[in-house]
């Protein structure tokens, strides 16, 4: 049976059996893989506390027949990222990026990019408290990695550009678009959210710059009013589906 070796971060940890567990990894050379990990639950001593969530480590598996689950052999802990299991504002933000890899990420589709991205923000999220910017800057970089970007350089109606759009009282995103959807365009279109052209253009600029100038982009109040109310929203419809972790992150910022 083949051995393989590659990077991976821990997106999803569940008990089966007695001593077993099934886990759900992202890995740089292997895109999603999920595998069996026998009697990890029973001997904390071979695996030495290595398969929780987050942790990015170096995974060892079998694969027999490249389908299914792999078996794990072995995993040597690079970074345990326990400051993020520690607090729980920190903890609800680094489960909305594994579970948006995990829902995203289709299994045994290599995508460095991708882990690169989920490697850098969960290292942000343990060296750093949490800032509802980067909730947004994961959502935008994630849906384009994976084919989901949001088309802003122009309505996607009558395709005005920004110079076009400039003397546009009212201008919006389009769930069902995908796109920006200028005031006269947008009539007998549901799911509208308001979006000025500031942020039309810090959101498209934030799909394409280099992972590490990313930090220096800044949010202006109205752009993270204007992204919170429909990025989340524009992510479960490409889904298809509601977020767990997004009701969890909702429920948070209502308690504070």
């Amino acid at each position: 049976m083949p051995v393989f070796r590659t990077e991976a971060i821990v997106t999803r940890s569940l008990p089966y059996g007695e001593s077993d567990r099934i886990l759900t990894f992202f890995t740089r050379d292997f895109g999603k893989l999920k595998g069996i990990a026998k009697g990890a639950r029973r001997s904390r001593k071979r695996f030495q506390n290595a398969l929780g969530l987050f942790t990015y480590l170096r995974l060892i598996f079998f694969d027999r027949e490249g389908m299914g689950l792999v078996r794990v052999e072995g995993a040597d802990v690079l970074q345990g990222f326990s400051k993020i299991r520690e607090s729980l504002k920190r903890f609800y933000y680094g489960n909305y990026y594994l579970e948006l890899i995990n829902e995203m990420a289709g299994e045994r589709e290599a995508n460095q990019e991708a882990f690169e991205l989920l490697f850098s923000f969960l290292s942000d999220l343990e060296s750093e408290k949490p800032k509802e910017e980067w909730l947004r800057m994961f959502e935008v970089r994630i849906l384009s990695l994976f084919g989901y970007r949001p088309h802003l350089i122009r309505c996607g109606l009558c395709q005005r550009e920004w110079k076009e759009l400039e003397g546009e009282p009212h201008l919006f995103f389009s769930i069902e678009k995908g796109s920006l959807v200028c005031g006269p365009c947008s009539k007998g279109y549901n799911n509208l959210y308001p979006l000025s052209l500031g942020t039309a253009r810090l959101i498209d600029e934030i799909s394409q710059l280099d992972l590490k100038r990313l930090s220096r982009l800044r949010f202006t109040s109205q752009a993270l009013t204007e992204s919170r109310e429909f990025l989340p929203r524009f992510v479960e419809h490409e889904l298809g589906k509601e977020l767990k972790s997004l009701k969890t992150l909702k429920s948070l910022k209502e308690m504070s």
